[in-house]
């Protein structure tokens, strides 16, 4: 997995040997690079970066009033000429305070913090959501494929056996559509919308009367199941 690291640092021989450190850091690719924090402001919201490398003295803001700002805080390793601002980072939950000018070994040291500190969280993210990594086998045409929960978009029953609609392939798979039901009855996200069909309800684009549509496929809402429909919408629904 690659991080997004977003520089943002007004002097531009430091965002040089930012990037040239970056660079040896495979994990590691940047996103973007900004002289203020303004410009850090709006680029966050574009690029979404998974880390910050933040100076602290800057023009008009400073870096630590910027994270401060911040209602959703992300990973941050504050890079500054200024010892005397590192209890203030500390106390924001800096990742570390890297003290300029800092060797390519110290600045690997910080990353891997960072990285532990990620992946640490997103196994907690995983934990409260069981279907983010949960994986099931589907055997079809005589070989077992393995498809993510979170790719699964619908299942449609066809008689004897069922299709699969992932978001990047179609697989058909002898059973019946009773037990995929059972199977998938532990993961609130999957509801059958009527008998012929169970739909993951992340990917629905669009609900217009009775039919829902995802990946352009319409798919009829049964008269059992509107009530279930309706109520997920009205929980899901922005004004």
């Amino acid at each position: 997995m690659a991080y997004r690291v977003l520089i943002v640092d007004d002097e531009p021989l430091a965002q040089d040997i930012l990037e040239r450190y970056i660079l040896k850091v495979p994990e590691l690719v940047i996103c973007g690079k900004c002289k203020n924090v303004i410009e850090a402001y709006n680029l966050m919201h574009q690029e979404k970066p998974d880390l910050i490398l933040l100076d602290i003295n800057m023009p008009e803001i400073s870096g630590i009033d910027f994270l401060k700002g911040l209602s959703d805080k992300p990973f941050v390793i504050f890079t500054t000429a200024y010892a005397e601002y590192a209890l203030d980072g500390f106390e924001l939950n800096a990742v570390d305070y890297l003290l300029k000018p800092f060797p390519l070994s110290r600045f690997i040291q910080a990353v891997q913090k960072f990285i532990s500190l990620a992946q640490a969280n997103t196994n907690l993210q995983n934990q409260s959501n069981p279907s983010a990594e949960k994986a099931v086998f589907l055997k079809s045409n005589g070989k077992f494929i393995r498809v993510f929960l979170k790719e699964l978009c619908f299942v449609e029953g066809l008689n004897d056996y069922v299709r699969i609609w992932t978001t990047s392939k179609k697989i058909i798979v002898y059973t019946k559509m009773k037990n995929l039901e059972v199977q998938l009855a532990s993961h609130p996200e999957f509801k059958r919308i009527n008998k012929s069909y169970i739909v993951n309800l992340n990917f629905i684009e669009e609900v217009e009367g009775n039919f829902v549509r995802i990946f352009g496929q319409q798919i009829t809402i049964g008269n059992t199941f509107r009530t279930e429909v309706s109520e997920w919408i009205q929980k899901n629904r922005l004004g």
